[in-house]
């Protein structure tokens, strides 16, 4: 089974819904509160604007929220009992399909570190800065940082100058869009780690050390130090 198996556009827009579903659930989400804009949600679930507004329109038959012309969409007082037992059913989450795109994610960057170190310019690195600190500002509005983590990984792979490694740019995406299928509170609540860590790997970029570089990914890819890949440490 390939790893970016494509996906119908009913399997987005059913995984769009329970997300947000899930997230008004978990979140304990009340009447009258706001949900983030179309564009926000675009941005953080990795799927179309028209994606979105069809597993809002959903939402709004099962009388979950309600949209607002102008002013936003915002959750109704809704029965949670009438829809709780909806999130079991809508779809499978595929834990292990999220881990085998974290594996190939990890094998993926840590195999690059070299090339990006060697090939990324000073533009570049900047850039890099300016994503982290506008990730920094979303993480104190407890907003999402996945545009931001995405858009920051992204950069990574563009610096191998690798039209190869440029062209797996979807797994990245779809690795973050599966994360926050799994964990909807992600939409809001985001690692206050990330920064820092970012911050690391910048830095080790700037001194053109491979090996500070790599420790300081791999640090963000498996902070627990956990991970049976580990063993990419090192090139072999």
């Amino acid at each position: 089974m390939s790893i970016l198996r494509p996906l119908s556009r009913d399997t987005l827009t059913n995984q769009a819904t329970s997300t947000l579903r899930r997230f008004i659930l978990s979140e304990g989400l009340k009447a009258g509160d706001i949900l983030p804009s179309e564009r926000e949600l675009s941005d953080i679930l990795s799927v179309s604007r028209n994606i979105v507004r069809e597993a809002l329109t959903i939402l709004v038959g099962e009388g979950m929220i309600i949209k607002k012309p102008g002013s936003g969409v915002f959750v109704t007082d809704f029965d949670p009992a009438l829809i709780t037992s909806q999130v079991a059913v809508t779809i499978d989450y595929d834990a292990s399909h999220h881990h085998a795109l974290s594996e190939a994610r990890a094998a993926v960057e840590l195999g690059a570190v070299e090339l990006i170190v060697s090939r990324i310019t000073a533009d570049e690195l900047a850039e890099l800065e300016r994503i982290n600190r506008e990730l920094s500002s979303k993480l104190r509005q407890n907003r999402s940082t996945i545009p931001q983590d995405i858009d920051f990984h992204t950069l990574l792979f563009r610096a191998t100058r690798n039209q190869v490694l440029l062209d797996l740019t979807p797994l990245l995406v779809e690795y973050f869009r599966m994360a926050v299928v799994q964990q909807p509170l992600i939409i809001r609540y985001n690692e206050v780690r990330i920064p820092a860590e970012h911050q690391k790997i910048i830095e080790g970029l700037r001194r053109r050390d491979v090996e500070a570089t790599r420790e300081a990914l791999l640090a963000h890819l498996d902070p627990q130090g956990t991970s049976p890949w580990r063993q990419l440490r090192k090139p072999s």
